[in-house]
């Protein structure tokens, strides 16, 4: 959130996967990553994040997403299993299955599967480029057809200090959404960050983040929209040293 919302092809899992071939760079250090966010600064909607990544050998690692967003009346609910390999020394791969759960007060609860593939690769010293796309065909719950996601972007890691990235992501009822950021760790245990997304509305992101030695890390986050206002977002992070 605080980058804009740009993170498909981060090179890393400092915030959690958010491509599933990032799940390949676990390297046998177990993570576990939790977050909430107040969307718009509501305070009835609750909306809660919980992964769990743990590396299966020394060149692919396996994970648990569950995520729950909702207010009483409405309510969605996702299960994700992930898993990545390492292919090359600069090739990574990686596929999810989904089981979403939406329910209403009036009208009931429906569930549906997807899928998504993933790929991040190194193509130049501190340059990666990564690509996800999320149910590719169109799977429905209930009556409705969910949404195909497709996103393609670029990280440029200039040295363990700065981090370049952007990201185009487009939804097939929905206009392109172009996403840019920046993490900057002026220190070793500060990390800030910051960025913005253009759609229909424009969007400011930023945050700031602390990490320890032993592996426990500290993050917040708010994006501001001009129209809804600001959504506060805080994590807590473990990864074992």
């Amino acid at each position: 959130m605080a980058m804009g919302g740009a993170g498909v092809a981060y090179p890393g899992l400092e915030a959690g996967v958010r491509n599933d071939a990032a799940a390949g760079m676990v390297d046998r250090r177990p993570g576990i990553f939790l977050s909430s966010t107040v969307p718009y600064g509501i305070t009835d909607w609750q909306s809660a994040r919980i992964q769990a990544v743990l590396g299966l050998d020394k060149n692919s690692g396996a994970g648990l997403e569950m995520a729950h967003s909702g207010l009483t009346e409405y309510r969605e609910q996702l299960y994700r299993l992930f898993y990545g390999r390492r292919l090359g020394e600069r090739l990574y791969l990686g596929g999810s299955a989904d089981l979403l759960r939406v329910s209403a007060q009036e009208y009931g609860a429906a569930t549906g599967m997807s899928f998504g593939i993933g790929m991040l690769a190194n193509v130049l010293p501190g340059l990666w480029i990564g690509a996800h796309i999320q149910n590719p065909v169109q799977q429905k719950i209930g009556d409705e057809t969910t949404s195909s996601l497709l996103r393609i972007g670029a990280a440029w890691k200039t040295s363990t200090i700065l981090t370049l990235i952007a990201e185009t992501e487009k939804a097939l009822e929905k206009p392109v959404q172009i996403k840019t950021g920046l993490e900057y760790r002026p220190v070793e245990i500060l990390v800030v960050r910051a960025g913005v997304r253009a759609g229909r509305t424009a969007r400011m992101g930023f945050g700031a983040g602390l990490r320890f030695k032993n592996g426990l890390a500290f993050d917040t986050a708010a994006e501001w929209h001009p129209s809804l206002g600001l959504t506060p977002s805080a994590s807590i992070i473990w990864r074992k040293p």
